[in-house]
């Protein structure tokens, strides 16, 4: 999470995909180390911490089977989501396709992922449709649960 329409399009995605596995969801925002030493980091923390909350809410009450955990960290975005991804079943990343040169389609932290996260990288491209329109100030309904979308018991 950075607060970006990419990271809240990719929560849509990830509320979504744990609701259908009846997984657990954990949105981290990396707040990366100051360049100054003497920024205010207390008011920083507690910015970061409420906008993470405004980030997500309304899908606990959309998804009120799914838990979602929210943490704030300080560190390499890479570093610390490879580190948040290590007991994860996937670690999903918003994308929007802006890269370091022209053509790049992915950002440094998404080609970053790809190479140090132990578990499956899904990007969300920017501009990717809500699956089933399905965001907490949307439709109201819950799309269907299909059995082929639940990983098999065990």
């Amino acid at each position: 999470m950075d607060g970006s329409e990419q990271s809240q399009e990719a929560v849509a995605f990830a509320v979504h995909e744990a609701s259908l596995r009846e997984a657990r969801l954990r949105a981290v925002w990396v707040w990366p180390r100051p360049l100054l030493a003497h920024e205010d980091t207390g008011a920083g923390l507690a910015e970061r911490r409420r906008l993470l909350a405004e980030s997500v809410a309304g899908w606990a009450e959309r998804y009120p089977d799914t838990d979602i955990d929210q943490d704030v960290v300080r560190g390499h975005p890479v570093a610390e989501l490879a580190l948040a991804a290590r007991e994860s079943l996937a670690l999903v990343v918003g994308r929007t396709g802006r890269g370091g040169y022209s053509g790049m389609r992915l950002g440094s932290t998404v080609h970053g992922l790809l190479h140090h996260a132990d578990c499956p990288v899904i990007t969300v491209p920017s501009g990717a449709p809500v699956l089933g329109g399905d965001h907490p100030r949307g439709r109201a309904e819950r799309p269907p649960r299909l059995g082929s979308d639940r990983p098999p018991p065990g």
